[in-house]
């Protein structure tokens, strides 16, 4: 009897029934179970345009390679497969090539960031490209800033701060929420270090490695003035943070680095949930009016870093929010990345499955902790007053203070 390869797919189908991209379309070939045969038998090198469009369209979300009986990785195996591809598949490719670009060059980012940061703000509060863009509603950015947190001068920083491009250069509001909250834990605000840059996920997820290591150096260099954790309040940045010690698997100079650097990240609803289990007194007061919260998993925290408790310990720990749950469980909103660009047919259906679980719910509020999702549900939802309101879990909490 011939013996069974253990890295091979077991064509158990288990995969077909999590992934959100087969559950829409219903094709084989959208099935971590269909890509990985067609590896098995044909290189991605010599691949055709129909073979290349097949490895495009995954969100990359893992959930195929939770319920894998082997233990396979099947992203992996397909960001692995797209480093290979000579051909542009998917919709939009000059604007999917405009923003991995500027991504991947921090400097062009930032002067971009800074030109348009103006014309951004000219916006008018009903402007479809400020909600195609996840900013705030007009309103929310003109409203006058919180008071400051009292800062105990005697207490010296306790966290560094990594708030991804999203925040740094967009919704602003979440990296100030997301300091206001770790100084009234810490007693002092977290250091901010200005070389960092975007954490590299578009580049990895595209099979640009030589980009994404580049951006994980300049990362890892960035947070070396001192060994305190480093919190992340974007859950995909998170998520790819943590795995920088994979792109320098034949470098063990820099696999050392990015293991240590790896080691100090501390998740945003990990830390707050942690240090409201330890605090003598919460930080946070309750919602003048109760409210009925939906918590959105994004993809990147329940499948590869497993973290679902935290966020909703906090909500049920606050009097007047109301946890509530999708009658399904949690969904996958359809972003991935720089997917919803070259895939807009199949991210809108992958979408509207969840809006239609949230529309059962009627909830008041619905947060999450991914920037990608948060645009995306924002984008479904629109700006209408009757649609439940979409925010970081970050603001949500600020706003308790």
């Amino acid at each position: 009897m011939a013996e069974i390869d253990p890295l091979q797919c077991a064509k158990c189908g288990a995969c077909t029934v999590v992934c959100p991209v087969f559950q829409v379309t219903g094709r084989e070939s959208c099935s971590a179970r269909g890509r990985l045969h067609l590896l098995e038998r044909l290189d991605p090198a010599l691949a055709s345009t129909a073979y290349a469009e097949i490895l495009s369209q995954c969100l990359l979300c893992g959930a195929c390679g939770s319920v894998c009986s082997r233990g396979l990785d099947p992203p992996t195996r397909f960001i692995a497969a797209r480093k290979k591809l000579r051909k542009i598949t998917g919709r939009q490719v000059v604007l999917r090539a405009i923003t991995q670009t500027t991504l991947n060059n921090p400097a062009l980012l930032a002067a971009i960031a800074s030109f348009g940061r103006f014309l951004l703000d000219q916006l008018p509060a009903d402007s479809g490209l400020r909600l195609h863009l996840g900013l705030p509603s007009k309103d929310l950015a003109l409203h006058p800033a919180p008071p400051a947190i009292q800062v105990q001068k005697s207490t010296p920083p306790a966290l560094t701060y990594f708030p991804g491009c999203y925040a740094t250069h967009l919704h602003r509001q979440i990296g100030t929420a997301t300091e206001r909250i770790a100084t009234a834990f810490t007693g002092n605000h977290p250091l901010r270090p200005k070389q960092q840059c975007c954490c590299g996920l578009a580049a990895k997820n595209s099979g640009d490695t030589a980009n994404a290591r580049h951006l994980a150096r300049q990362n890892i260099l960035a947070f070396t003035g001192n060994s305190l954790p480093i919190l992340t309040s974007c859950s995909s940045c998170y998520s790819h943070l943590c795995r920088y010690p994979e792109l320098f698997a034949d470098d063990p100079e820099w696999q050392k680095k990015a293991q240590a650097f790896a080691g100090r990240l501390l998740e945003f609803s990990t830390f707050v949930a942690q240090a409201m289990s330890t605090a003598p007194t919460l930080p946070f007061v309750a919602p003048k009016t109760a409210r009925t919260v939906v918590y959105h998993d994004p993809c990147h925290l329940r499948f590869q870093a497993r973290i679902t408790s935290p966020p909703r310990k906090i909500i049920q720990t606050i009097p007047g929010l109301h946890l509530a749950e999708l009658p399904n469980g949690a969904q996958c909103c359809g972003q991935g990345g720089l997917f919803h660009l070259a895939q807009p047919e199949l991210t809108e259906k992958i979408r509207d499955h969840l809006l239609e679980q949230i529309k059962q719910v009627a909830p008041d509020l619905v947060t999450t902790t991914c920037s990608g999702c948060l645009i995306h549900i924002q984008q479904g939802l629109s700006h209408d007053p009757t649609q439940p309101d979409v925010r970081h879990l970050a603001l949500v909490l600020a706003e308790f203070l």
